[in-house]
C-alpha cells in the first residue's frame, strides 16, 4: 500500500498513480541505498498543489485530427487537453460552457469530461467558464475536487478558486485532475 503525502491517505493499492481519497499525485518509493551514500532527506507530510501537477514549460500545439468535438468555426477560445493521448483534444468556446460529467438526471454538459483519464474526481456539474464583459471567467460550481489555476509563466497553480476568476491566453486550467491550456485570441 501506498501512503498519500498529502491527506495521508494509507490505503492506495502498490502501483497507484493517484490517491483514492484525494486525487493527488503518489510520490513513488524509492529503495534505500545499501552503501554509505548520502540519502536524500525524507519527503515532507504536505505537498504544494503546484507539486501535485507535472509542470512543463510549452504550451502543446493543437492536435488536428478529428474528433468528438470539432472546432465550428468563428471560435473565440479553447481549452486545450495537456493529457497525453486525450480523447478530446480541444474543446471550442464562444459562449458560456458548462463542464463536468453527464449525468441522466442532471442533463447534459458543454465540456463532458467523462472519457479522461482521472474522471472519477470531476463533479457532475463542475465548473462554468464564461465571458463577461469580453473577459473569460471560469467559476466552481460547488465540486469535490475545485478548480485550479496555474497562470502563465508561473511555476505554481493557485489555491482552489472560490469565486469567478479571469482566465488569460496560456494560462494552466485544472478540473480537478485534469488539467487544460485556456488559449484566446
Amino acid at each position: 500500500m501506498i501512503n498519500c503525502t498529502v491527506c495521508g491517505y494509507d490505503k492506495n493499492p502498490d502501483g497507484s498513480e493517484f490517491c483514492d481519497a484525494c486525487g493527488a499525485e503518489l510520490q513513488s518509493t524509492v529503495a534505500t541505498p545499501t552503501n554509505n551514500s548520502t540519502v536524500d532527506p525524507p519527503i515532507p507530510t504536505s505537498t504544494p498543489l503546484d507539486e501535485m501537477f507535472v509542470t512543463e514549460t510549452s504550451v502543446p500545439e493543437p492536435i488536428s485530427s478529428t474528433f468528438h468535438n470539432p472546432l465550428p468555426t468563428g471560435t473565440t477560445a479553447r481549452l486545450i487537453a495537456k493529457q497525453p493521448n486525450a480523447p478530446i483534444a480541444e474543446f471550442s468556446l464562444e459562449n458560456n460552457a458548462l463542464i463536468g460529467i453527464f449525468d441522466s438526471d442532471m442533463g447534459p454538459v458543454d465540456i463532458d469530461l467523462e472519457d479522461f483519464a482521472g474522471n472519477e474526481t470531476v463533479s457532475r456539474h463542475h465548473a462554468e467558464i464564461y465571458q463577461d464583459a469580453g473577459i473569460w471567467k471560469i467559476k466552481d460550481l460547488g465540486s469535490t475536487n475545485g478548480v485550479f489555476i496555474k497562470p502563465m509563466g508561473q511555476t505554481r497553480f493557485s489555491a482552489r478558486i472560490t469565486t469567478p476568476e479571469s482566465l488569460n491566453s496560456g494560462d494552466e486550467v485544472a478540473i480537478a485532475k485534469i488539467r487544460f491550456v485556456f488559449q484566446s485570441p
